[in-house]
């Protein structure tokens, strides 16, 4: 017999649990006792989890939250206090040392930006960023299917990445159409994709939508992939500039998503060479800051926190008009 998942707040401890020690003084957390995430994620209760509902992973990192659909989330003090926080996580690995932000911005009520980070078992290190599409708690959900999804990654073959990365998108997108079906008050979710593997030397990856994996090596900075909207289109066509793609009704019309019956995922691979930095970013933050920004601010300082809080704070600026993420990681081999 298959062991169902136990809820999330079981290994946190929050303490908000039904009969926790902080519930008399804090308040039962509506994800612990509602049933509508039963069966998310293939666990019965598996969707009942402060993770999911409130934004907050086992280990306490905020990371966005999916309240907005649940209407007793919405006078939460946890909820109110995740939405008005920045949420960041700094770490080091062996050969990689990164810092992911996410920023609600100065217009959306709610976050619907994500980013991911997991060691696979072989050691294998995934990153990814989504741009949740719908409006609010729709864009949230697709969101955080695809985390969910991301999450349930344990291998990839060697040699298979792309067909991985690409298979798991295809299979994403039509999780999504099928959960919104059957929920008509998620009609037209969607979300972008951006997923990178890095194994020994190479990145492969994975791209849906408008966020941005580029490369940062020797002073240059490159972008990898194309962002799959119709501004891209007219950039190149010369009917607008690169500046003016920030206020320009083209950049919210994409040629794919997740959510949207994909036509097929890009992919590709590169190698790393020592002290490149890889940026993966949703539209919220390239559309306000250009490149030739970021490339001054990765010369003159090379502390990986100081230089994406500045990049975040000069689309904050800049407007802050969208969700704004921001993952930069630097590849050091030993």
């Amino acid at each position: 017999m298959a062991r169902l998942k136990t809820n999330c707040w079981q290994h946190k401890k929050c303490g908000r649990e039904p009969g926790g020690a902080k519930a008399d003084t804090e308040g039962i957390c509506p994800a612990a006792v509602g049933n509508v995430f039963d069966t998310f994620n293939n666990g019965i209760n598996a969707g009942r989890s402060c993770w999911l509902v409130a934004g907050t992973f086992c280990d306490n990192e905020i990371m966005g939250t999916f309240a907005e659909k649940i209407d007793t989330c919405k006078n939460c003090s946890f909820y109110q206090k995740v939405q008005k926080e920045e949420h960041s996580f700094k770490k080091a690995e062996k050969d990689i040392s990164f810092y992911a932000a996410t920023h609600i911005g100065y217009v959306k009520k709610t976050n619907e930006d994500r980013y991911y980070y997991k060691r696979l078992k072989d050691d294998s290190l995934l990153f990814a960023v989504a741009d949740g599409l719908g409006g609010q708690a729709a864009g949230e959900y697709a969101a955080e299917i695809l985390r969910s999804r991301l999450a349930s990654l344990q291998q990839v073959p060697v040699g298979q990445e792309e067909e991985v990365l690409s298979a798991l998108a295809v299979e994403t997108d039509r999780f999504i159409l099928a959960a919104a079906e059957e929920d008509e008050g998620l009609e037209g979710m969607g979300t972008t994709l951006l997923c990178v593997l890095i194994r020994d030397c190479r990145v492969s990856w994975v791209h849906v939508g408008d966020s941005r994996l580029s490369v940062y090596r020797n002073g240059i900075i490159k972008q990898v992939t194309e962002d799959q909207n119709l501004a891209r289109y007219l950039v190149e066509e010369g009917e607008i500039t690169p500046e003016e793609v920030a206020e320009h009704y083209s950049r919210n019309i994409l040629d794919q998503s997740l959510g949207d019956i994909l036509d097929g995922p890009e992919t590709g691979s590169l190698k790393l060479e020592s002290d490149d930095i890889l940026l993966l970013s949703t539209d919220g933050f390239h559309n306000l800051v250009l490149p030739e920004q970021i490339v001054l601010k990765l010369q003159s300082e090379p502390n990986l926190k100081t230089v994406a809080d500045v990049l975040i704070n000069d689309a904050l600026e800049r407007g802050g008009t969208d969700n704004i993420t921001l993952i930069l990681a630097r590849y050091l081999p030993g």
